[in-house]
C-alpha cells in the first residue's frame, strides 16, 4: 500500500535536508514524499528541487 507524506516547508534550511533524508531512509519504500514550499526566502525551494531531482518519489 503506498502513502504519501506531506511537508510543510517556510524558512527550514537549517533542517530541510535532515528531515528528507529522514524520511527516505525508512526501511518501507512504497511512498510519496510531497514537499509544500511557501514561499520561503532561504535556500529551501532549492534543496527541494535537488532532492525531487535525485529520487522519484519526492514530489514538489
Amino acid at each position: 500500500m503506498k502513502f504519501s507524506v506531506i511537508v510543510p516547508i517556510y524558512n527550514v534550511e537549517k533542517y530541510v535536508r535532515k528531515c528528507i533524508e529522514s524520511i527516505l531512509n525508512q526501511t518501507y519504500r512504497d511512498f510519496e514524499v510531497i514537499l509544500v514550499d511557501d514561499g520561503s526566502p532561504d535556500q529551501c525551494p532549492q534543496i527541494c528541487d535537488e532532492y525531487a531531482q535525485k529520487d522519484k518519489r519526492i514530489k514538489v
